[in-house]
């Protein structure tokens, strides 16, 4: 049977959600049925290179500058080469434009965009007009729950018939396996004292994972518990802001900042909550809360994307509105004061993710799309 090629195109692969999710498809696509290639318009980050590093061919830095025309040529010569059946760009922007010239000038037969966002932060939309425009030589978009399809239908303007749904998936084992002695081993590490209670959340960060949220909650919750801990999981464009709104609060010995990490798995052992309290622009459908849920962890999330399709606000996990930190800090200590009840949801949660949210059901998703796309 012929193999199908299919060139992923890029801006970059830093660590984040939309990144991982597409670096697990990458490397879990069956080698005997798919050839697949990379490109990054930008530096490969360090996912990129890492796959990179694993045997992926591809190449990187093909924009010289932002404007710049010439990544369109290269990317062609790519695909002269690489002759696709399928051009799959991420919703980068220099991706999905330069990406898709390149396949019209190539003729790549078919061609499918992964949306990862309902918007930008600050505007509600997430497609410029050259995305938008660029649509009439685009086969699928990939909406990633039923609320983002519904988003990308009535607010980007999207053909219904041009959207497949396709969730997020982990790979769940990973995050069942973890603890045991790595988690005493971290705990010691992180100068965490047998009695603390834990609040982890990972996340980029960001302006729309509103981590400022999470610190506000923090200092709600420390001044009148001396066994809270907050661990923040991530790094990106805010750090310095945060650390300073850390010790303007007071909260230098109560919350730490990790960075990027890649022991996720094992930091989860080590949490009696996760929290993500996103503003409503761009979330989707966090990773993290997923990765929670298939490690036994209680989780509570704001009312964003498609989050209430995965959590049953008091079945699985607890929803709180956007931009309120007393009540992410009720809900919290709600969480952490009934054990029971805590535990109860975070059973069930774990059901939900095992059921729903494996990396070998979206890898799935995947396949059957592209094999759908070769033989129309």
């Amino acid at each position: 049977m012929k193999q199908i090629a299919v060139s992923f195109v890029a801006s970059t692969f830093t660590v984040g959600g939309s990144e991982r999710v597409l670096s697990h498809l990458i490397t879990r696509l069956p080698a005997d049925r798919y050839r697949v290639r990379l490109y990054f318009l930008r530096e490969s980050g360090k996912l990129g290179r890492a796959l990179f590093d694993d045997g992926i061919d591809g190449a990187e830095r093909l924009q010289r500058h932002r404007f710049d025309p010439g990544a369109a040529l290269r990317l062609s010569h790519y695909f002269k080469r690489d002759r696709p059946d399928i051009l799959f760009a991420l919703d980068h922007h220099n991706a999905m434009m330069w990406g898709r010239i390149a396949g019209i000038l190539e003729r790549v037969p078919k061609t499918v965009v992964a949306s990862h966002a309902t918007g930008l932060f600050g505007s509600k939309r997430n497609f410029r007009l050259t995305d938008r425009w660029l649509m009439e030589f685009t086969d699928r978009v990939v909406a990633l729950s039923r609320a983002h399809a519904r988003y990308l239908i009535e607010t980007e303007g999207i053909e219904p018939g041009k959207i497949a749904v396709i969730e997020n998936g982990i790979p769940i084992a990973e995050y069942r396996g973890a603890g045991g002695e790595a988690s005493t081993s971290l705990r010691s590490e992180l100068g965490l004292r047998p009695q603390d209670r834990v609040v982890m959340m990972v996340a980029a960060l960001r302006p729309e994972k509103a981590h400022e949220v999470f610190l506000e909650a923090a200092k709600l919750l420390a001044a009148s518990r001396g066994d809270m801990r907050f661990l923040v999981v991530g790094d990106g464009e805010r750090r310095v802001e945060l650390e300073s709104m850390r010790s303007y609060l007071g909260l230098d010995r109560s919350v730490q900042f990790l960075g990027v990490r890649r022991d996720v798995a094992q930091l989860l052992q080590l949490a009696d909550v996760l929290a993500l309290p996103s503003h409503p622009a761009v979330e989707t459908l966090p990773l993290s809360v997923l990765e929670a849920m298939a490690a036994g962890v209680p989780v509570v999330a704001t009312r964003v994307g498609s989050v209430p399709e995965v959590i049953t606000d008091g079945h699985t996990g607890l929803l709180i509105d956007p931009g309120d930190p007393p009540a992410l800090a009720g809900a919290i200590a709600a969480v952490i004061d009934d054990s029971a009840r805590s535990r109860s949801m975070a059973d069930r949660a774990r059901e939900v993710v095992a059921g729903r949210y494996s990396v070998e059901s979206m890898v799935e998703g995947y396949a059957a799309l592209f094999e759908t796309l070769v033989k129309q």
